[in-house]
Parts: C-alpha cells; sequence; structure tokens
C-alpha cells in the first residue's frame, strides 16, 4: 500500500463518515422505515466502496505514467459516486415508487460498472502496447547507450571520435526491431562486440575497420526497415 493511497483512504473515510452522520441526523432519517430509504442509503455505499477500489488501482502504481493512464478511471468513480448520491438521496427523502428505486439504482450502477470495466481494459490494452514498444526498441536503444560510455572511457581522441560516428548512426537509425530483422541485429551486436574489444584496448586501427562495417551493417538495417513499413 503506497503513501499516496494511505492519505486518500483517510480522506475517504472522513467522507463516509460525513455521508452517514450527515445521512442519519438529518430529515432523511424520518423515512428510515421506507424501502426506499436502505436503496438509497445501500447503493450510496457500494458506489463508495467502488470508487475506493478504483483509487487503489490508481494510486498503488509509483509509476507515474501508469498512474497517468489510470486517472480516467478515477474521474469515471468519480461521476459514478455523484450521480448515484443525487439518486440515492432523492431515494431517501422523497416517496419514490419502490421498484422505480431499484431499477434507476441497478441500472446506474450496472452502467458503471461496465464503464469501470471496459476503461481498465482500454488502460492495460494502452500499456502492454507501451511496453512493446519499450520491448522493441530496446536493442538500438541499448547499444546507444554503450557507444555513449564508450566516448567517455576512450583514452584517445581519435577513439572518441570514431566512437561518436557510431553514435550519430545508431541515434538517427529506426529503432523499432521486427523479427525479420533478427539475423541483422545479431550481426550488429557481433560487430558491436569486436568494436568495443578494440576501444577498450586502444587499438585504433581495428576500431577505425570494425566501426565502418559497423556503420554499413546499420545502415543496411535501416534500409531493411524502410522495406518492413
Amino acid at each position: 500500500m503506497t503513501k499516496s493511497f494511505k492519505l486518500y483512504s483517510i480522506i475517504w473515510t472522513i467522507c463516509l463518515l460525513v455521508f452517514n452522520i450527515v445521512t442519519f441526523v438529518s430529515s432523511a432519517q424520518m423515512n428510515i422505515i421506507r424501502g426506499n430509504f436502505w436503496i438509497g442509503y445501500i447503493f450510496i455505499l457500494l458506489t463508495f466502496l467502488g470508487q475506493l477500489y478504483c483509487s487503489y488501482i490508481v494510486l498503488k502504481e509509483e509509476n507515474f505514467k501508469k498512474m497517468f493512464y489510470n486517472i480516467s478511471l478515477l474521474l469515471v468513480s468519480y461521476i459514478s459516486i455523484f450521480l448515484i448520491m443525487v439518486i440515492g438521496t432523492v431515494c431517501m427523502i422523497f416517496s419514490v415508487p419502490m421498484w422505480i428505486s431499484i431499477v434507476v439504482c441497478v441500472v446506474l450502477t450496472g452502467s458503471f460498472a461496465v464503464i469501470t470495466i471496459t476503461t481498465c481494459f482500454a488502460i492495460n490494452v494502452v500499456s502492454n502496447i507501451d511496453k512493446e514498444i519499450k520491448s522493441k526498441t530496446f536493442t538500438i536503444k541499448k547499444l546507444s547507450t554503450d557507444v555513449e560510455h564508450l566516448i567517455n572511457i576512450a583514452q584517445k581522441e581519435e577513439l572518441r571520435n570514431i566512437c561518436k560516428k557510431v553514435y550519430e548512426s545508431l541515434r538517427y537509425s529506426d529503432p523499432v526491431d521486427n523479427i525479420v530483422l533478427s539475423e541483422i541485429n545479431q550481426q550488429i551486436q557481433n560487430e558491436f562486440k569486436t568494436f568495443e574489444d578494440a576501444i577498450n584496448e586502444n587499438d585504433t586501427e581495428i576500431a577505425q575497420v570494425v566501426s565502418t562495417e559497423l556503420i554499413n551493417l546499420i545502415d543496411k538495417r535501416n534500409k531493411e526497415c524502410t522495406l518492413l513499413k
């Protein structure tokens, strides 16, 4: 349980207590023996619990991006609790036929339950797409990070310049992977390992030769990416 949700649960508890106190000390409690009172009260209570659950889903995330995706769920829960409280209050105070109260509350609650489930599904789809994109761009992004590291540790200016050329080639390449690219990706990774060893050993001659081959492979990969689009 995150600190945000703990704080929110305190606010939620206070709101629920205020609702109960206002309900049972106001004129609404005069109708407490009527079935309509309990219909309105129970559905409002259920909506409070549903809203707390939605808040838990949103606030349990420590990843701010995922939390942002879940904001729509929080909005749906606030709209639902507002409307149910309005309808429930009408049921508790006025002499509405019991069957009408039940039908309206059930339809509203069911509608918001469906919307909440649909919203959760949409959030998961978007989140999974985001994860898939990250996994599909991992190879090139990792190589770019590795080259940046080599630039920092290279002991010769000439080696640093060679690394910068490779970095620029990776920087402007298409990062998205495809199963069709698996062979050339492996070739690039193998060549990069040789290039990395050359930089670590301060071998300018080998680093120059391998960097040229590496840049050619990256260029070839970019052309294959273009064909796949």
